[in-house]
């Protein structure tokens, strides 16, 4: 059989009308960001978060759903997804951008530590890929939010990037058993603006500090980051899977540049 070359309509590539977005925490930062374009694209978009107060009102910026669970617990990943079905129909889209950055050297890591770290930034996501998959009945596209920090290694980031590295792998290894009909993939974030980092480094100049060392001239804003979701989200990324997508600002080029 051979192939046959036809221009799309690009526009429609991108237009996500009639389906179904599960984006679990989207409550705020890059989750919420994530349901305001899913939605600005026409799709039905179901926002999870454990904050209830935070995903009503998400959900009501994008006329959705909002579905309260906490990601870690199969029967609440379930549950969570059946709610979503029951309302919008079978899952096209899902986005998962729950994660936490618990930070401290090897030798101070308790097993609560490693325990939380792992459960936050990699059993979830393998519920969610598993429990998501089966929801997807037509087919669809996951997008998991990975880090920098599984890519290339830095001192006190042992949980964190430990996690973030098995989440690349457990993604690439989706690939190849959900194709052809579901594509998975990783957004991996370097240094964002979200309300995290900003409660960690509450000093009025440190973006812009971090900042000048992006090749960029800026650290990354949420809206950054929930662009390149959205495109693994729509049909412009029809031919895409299995691969980590670094959204940086050129920061990794410019450190490995920098130790040649």
């Amino acid at each position: 059989m051979g192939i046959t070359e036809r221009t799309p309509d690009y526009r429609g590539l991108l237009n996500l009308a009639g389906r179904h977005v599960l984006v679990l925490g989207g409550g705020q930062g890059i989750g919420r960001q994530t349901c305001l374009a899913a939605a600005a694209v026409g799709a039905r978009v179901s926002v999870v978060d454990t904050d209830p107060a935070r995903a009503k009102a998400v959900a009501e910026e994008v006329d959705g759903l909002a579905v309260t669970g906490d990601a870690t617990n199969r029967a609440n990943v379930e549950r969570v997804v059946e709610e979503a079905v029951e309302r919008f129909g079978p899952v096209h889209g899902l986005a998962d951008i729950i994660g936490i950055s618990d930070w401290g050297p090897i030798d101070e890591i308790t097993d609560e530590l490693w325990d939380r770290g792992l459960d936050l930034n990699l059993r979830h996501a393998f519920l969610a890929l598993q429990i998501g998959a089966r929801a997807m009945t037509e087919g669809g596209s996951m997008v998991f939010v990975g880090s920098v920090s599984g890519l290339r290694s830095s001192p006190n980031h042992a949980v964190y990037g430990a996690a973030k590295a098995g989440l690349g792998n457990l993604v690439a290894t989706a690939a190849l058993e959900l194709g052809p009909g579901i594509r998975v993939n990783v957004v991996a974030p370097g240094q964002t603006a979200t309300p995290r980092v900003a409660g960690r480094h509450p000093e009025a100049d440190y973006y812009d500090k971090a900042g000048e060392q992006v090749p960029l001239g800026r650290v990354g804003t949420t809206s950054d980051i929930a662009s390149a979701i959205l495109f693994f989200l729509t049909d412009l990324s029809r031919w895409i899977t299995g691969q980590t997508l670094v959204v940086d600002g050129g920061t990794g080029r410019k450190f490995a540049y920098q130790k040649l």
